[in-house]
């Protein structure tokens, strides 16, 4: 089971942001026929620690290129597929050092500003209190995660009806990375 041919494509994808979108859709198909060619589209105990690495972060670039192309039906099909992985204790991805860390919590906070901006309120506040439940079982909070803490002050803000502060967190500059500033165009 070689993983060379999906490194490469995941290489290929990280730095395709400038891309046409379809070459980037291209490969992205492809990434995804190779993670089926690998058995890797979802954990499974006897999967490497270094195909499920490969495999989250083949498909939380996915999930972002998907937010920069405005494709939201893709980057919710993506989230969906990447929530099995985030059950993985992180000590099942222990690899060398250099690796690069989860994305989760920019995934997540792009899903919640999703749901924010389509008005499923029900759907913010379920994902939201099983975060809450995971990170207190951790003894941490949510509120110093800069990307999770983002959207949670956008709806907080358009409850209060604080449309000024809205507006003023969803300028460019006010955004914790770029895919957040999508929302904005």
């Amino acid at each position: 089971m070689s993983t060379s041919k999906l490194s490469d494509l995941l290489s290929q994808l990280q730095h395709s942001s400038s891309s046409p979108p379809q070459k980037i859709t291209s490969l992205l198909s492809s990434a995804k026929r190779e993670l089926l060619t690998l058995d890797a589209l979802l954990p499974r105990p006897t999967t490497p620690a270094s195909v499920l690495l490969l495999a989250r972060q083949t498909l939380e670039t996915g999930a972002l290129l998907s937010i920069r192309l405005q494709q939201p039906d893709a980057f919710t099909r993506y989230y969906q597929q990447l929530l099995p992985f985030y059950e993985i204790p992180d000590s099942s991805y222990q690899t060398s050092g250099n690796d690069l860390k989860s994305q989760r919590s920019k995934v997540t906070g792009l899903y919640l500003l999703l749901l924010l901006t389509k008005g499923d309120y029900a759907g913010f506040h379920t994902v939201l209190e099983g975060l809450e439940v995971e990170q207190a079982g951790k003894g941490k909070g949510l509120e110093g995660d800069e990307f999770i803490s983002y959207p949670v002050k956008l709806e907080r803000w358009l409850m209060e009806g604080s449309y000024d502060r809205v507006w003023g967190a969803t300028k460019r500059d006010g955004v914790p990375s770029e895919e957040f500033g999508v929302f904005s165009e």
